[in-house]
């Protein structure tokens, strides 16, 4: 399943999650719930800015962008986290001025269980999958459908403690410290994927010591050359490597650009994550 097919998969199951909340927050005059959903629709929303993002950092580097695409990967997610404080915005408004009545019932519960349900399988997908494409967008879409898969357990649990509210004193509203507490998760998560993500757009040099190794390994045995410099640039989901090589005075410009080659492909083999590789030869 390529990474694309993964997003729209769960694109699709982001829609249907946050229809559910919505209706059944609504419905049942849930504020908790309703706020939930709204973090759903721009789990939905991000979704879509993914899959746009997905295409236009896999284009390949040109003049104008010598690195490629690659930072488009942080300005998404950067964008993600942006949308997600407005959202904590939102559900601090609607602590302080929705006046629903909540009353707890057992249709609610079976609700909630289907949409626990539905938002763990958008995780594993995105996990599993982020993993094995090496996605960074896949993963920071699993941290962001993670916090919506917790502040969903968290309503949940809420929801539960509804039905013991007549035991507890009047002025406790368990509703309204819910709002108040999916609020300020919102605000950690999103506040921690901006700090991440701006980062990510002013820092590209990166000190990778396990690729570092293999790019020495696989090249050591290449007689005609002798690695002077290497340089790795980290730009989201792939690594540009840099290289500058000392050649053998008697090698024929033919057979350098052979060797040349088949170092591009040898190293795209050992590591998935190595997209562009630029080879200076210099004398010695």
């Amino acid at each position: 399943m390529k990474d694309n097919k993964v997003i729209i998969i769960t694109t699709i199951l982001n829609l249907i999650v946050a229809l559910l909340k919505l209706a059944f927050g609504i419905a049942f005059s849930f504020s908790t719930l309703i706020a939930d959903s709204v973090q759903s629709f721009i789990d939905f929303i991000t979704d879509i800015m993914s899959l746009i993002a997905n295409k236009i950092g896999k284009r390949r580097a040109n003049k104008t962008y010598p690195f490629g695409y690659g930072q488009i990967y942080y300005i998404a997610n950067l964008f993600t986290g942006f949308l997600l404080f407005l959202i904590g915005i939102f559900i601090l408004y609607q602590f302080f001025f929705f006046t629903g009545e909540f009353k707890p019932n057992y249709i609610l519960v079976i609700g909630l269980v289907v949409i626990i349900l539905l938002k763990f399988i958008v995780i594993m997908l995105l996990h599993y999958f982020g993993t094995k494409y090496k996605s960074e967008l896949m993963i920071e879409s699993y941290k962001e459908s993670k916090a919506d898969f917790i502040s969903t357990c968290v309503v949940f649990i809420i929801m539960t403690i509804t039905f013991f509210e007549n035991f507890m004193p009047s002025y406790i509203n368990v509703d309204k410290i819910g709002s108040l507490g999916m609020a300020l998760y919102v605000f950690y998560v999103s506040i921690k994927m901006m700090v991440s993500n701006v980062r990510g757009t002013l820092t590209n040099d990166e000190e990778n010591n396990e690729i570092r190794e293999e790019i020495i390994n696989e090249l050591k045995n290449i007689k005609e050359l002798k690695i002077k410099r290497i340089r790795i640039i980290k730009m989201a989901t792939y690594y540009s490597v840099f290289l500058q090589v000392i050649v053998n005075e008697n090698l024929t410009i033919k057979k350098y650009l052979n060797i040349e080659k088949n170092i591009k492909v040898r190293l795209k083999n050992i590591n998935k994550s190595i997209r562009f590789i630029d080879i200076e030869p210099i004398e010695n």
